[in-house]
């Protein structure tokens, strides 16, 4: 073998030596790859905890779970990767999956924080308990095992039954200031003796108790052909205390459930129920009085200018005056009213001059259609032509409704023969003309015509009516509103 032969010979076994120790090494590399999940960000559950999800490192390794920072928490299995962690309201930890083989190690990080106690107060209570010593108190409940308080921080002779409960009753003395709290505590799933917690306080001034039975009700409104009619009351129960209704005056009157201040009360229809309602707290005894009215087939609507009632019926689908309006304003150029017989130059063919208040209730005034359109009380107004044909063909036609309609009929709309005035205008040469007093009735209806500044009225007497359009300023008669139908009075 010559030398450059051997010379080749050990270069190859050198280079052959050389890649098997590193293949060596490169076998004996350990590769490690932690995977720990997701963090968890502002978490409110029950118990402050969550599931990790780490994935299982590969065989050969080990995975565990260390936490870098955070206090008072409750690992479940340190070695499960899916291992439960439970946490402080408002805290931040610092979490680490470590995958270690051999000596070698390997980690990743995750946060997971919990949301801060909030504690709430939702009852809206303002600087002054008017006419009252106690309060009903709410707040957010307590969950996610936390627990809820309310206490008295300051005043005297106070007490709050029910405090443990998010819904609880304050209970004062007259005249005397008040701050209470509503706390929320969560202890530590691994020291007991460590808590967070949250206070928010309100501040209230006790004033004297007063009972209230509610607002006066008059004509309510049940279907006219029920015999019995009923309500429910509307007393107010102060919080901790106890109520009576007594009915003190009116026939055939029940209180279903004389100690609640909304017990269902029974009565007759057109009698006057009055009741009192008697709340008594911690020694304070308070009393108010309700006047309660069911209406027939009328109802009451009462005019706020003037202070005027007028009877009502409802009719087809709507509420009707069941009397002529009365109401006075001061003329314009355009809008002008009158009693019968009273204007300045008046001529009074039939009837005689409406002089007394009995009178000037029963026919009202004389309204021509400006008057009538622009004085209507806040909701009301002039019946269309269609509706008061409406009503007349649902009764039956022309001779059949009639009867029903006007004065003393079975529909209550009563329909009052009230005349009509041809106005003058204050023209010297002319007279004021009132007709047809006791004989006809004469209603505006909504159908004005602005090209001819002309206006239908419809004319009545026991057995028919019919219509015709008059000069919207110069004809006066009659008005009767309507309105949709209210679920109360």
């Amino acid at each position: 073998m010559n030398k450059k032969t051997t010379i080749h010979i050990l270069s190859l076994i050198l280079f052959t030596t050389i890649t098997f120790i590193r293949c060596s090494k490169e076998d004996d590399e350990i590769n490690l790859n932690p995977q720990a999940g997701q963090s968890f960000l502002n978490i409110e559950n029950e118990r402050y905890t969550v599931t990790l999800n780490a994935e299982e490192p590969p065989e050969g390794q080990e995975g565990i779970w260390r936490v870098y920072s955070g206090q008072h928490y409750e690992l479940g299995n340190e070695k499960d990767p899916k291992s439960t962690f439970s946490g402080m309201p408002g805290e931040m930890y610092r979490l680490g999956w470590e995958v270690s083989q051999g000596k070698e190690y390997k980690a990743e990080t995750i946060t997971v924080s919990f949301k801060p106690l909030n504690a709430s107060i939702t009852t809206n209570v303002g600087d002054t308990l008017f006419n009252n010593v106690s309060i009903e108190l709410e707040a957010e409940a307590a969950k996610f095992g936390t627990i809820g308080h309310w206490e008295i921080i300051s005043g005297d002779g106070g007490r709050i039954e029910h405090a443990d409960n998010h819904i609880a009753q304050f209970i004062g003395k007259e005249g005397t200031d008040y701050e209470l709290s509503w706390r929320l505590v969560y202890y530590s799933p691994v020291d007991s003796t460590f808590k967070v917690e949250d206070v928010k306080s309100i501040a209230l001034h006790t004033d004297t108790l007063r009972a209230d039975a509610g607002e006066d009700r008059r004509y309510i409104r049940n279907k006219v052909e029920d015999e019995i009619k009923y309500t429910a009351l509307e007393g107010f129960l102060p919080a901790g205390a106890s109520g009576q209704w007594n009915l003190i005056e009116g026939e055939g009157g029940l209180v279903y459930m004389s100690q609640h201040a909304t017990s269902l009360f029974e009565g007759q229809a057109m009698e006057d129920y009055f009741l009192t309602w008697t709340v008594e707290l911690d020694g304070y005894t308070s009393t108010d009085t309700v006047n309660i009215h069911f209406r027939d087939k009328w109802g009451l609507f009462v005019d706020e200018r003037d202070g005027q009632h007028y009877h009502t019926v409802e009719l087809n689908g709507l509420e009707w005056f069941a009397e002529n309006f009365n109401y006075y304003q001061a003329p314009n150029e355009y809008a002008w009213s009158f009693y019968y017989g009273q204007a300045s130059q008046a001529y009074i063919r039939d009837g005689y001059a409406v002089e007394t208040e009995a009178d000037r209730k029963y026919y009202g005034r004389l309204y021509n259609y400006p008057a009538a359109y622009e004085w209507a009380p806040e909701g009301w107004r002039i019946p269309t032509l269609q509706e008061i044909k409406d009503l007349v063909e649902i009764l039956g036609g022309e001779n059949r409704a009639m009867p029903k309609l006007v004065d003393g009929g079975e529909t209550g709309l009563d329909l009052v023969f009230g005349g009509l005035l041809s106005y003058s205008g204050n023209h010297v040469e002319n007279k004021d003309f009132f007709f047809d007093q006791g004989k006809i009735g004469y209603l505006w209806t909504d159908s004005f015509n602005p090209d001819t500044y002309g206006c239908k009225l419809m004319f009545f007497d026991h057995y028919n009516s019919v219509t015709q359009e008059v000069s919207a300023l110069y004809q006066t008669c009659s008005v009767r509103y309507v309105r949709d139908i209210k679920s109360e009075e």
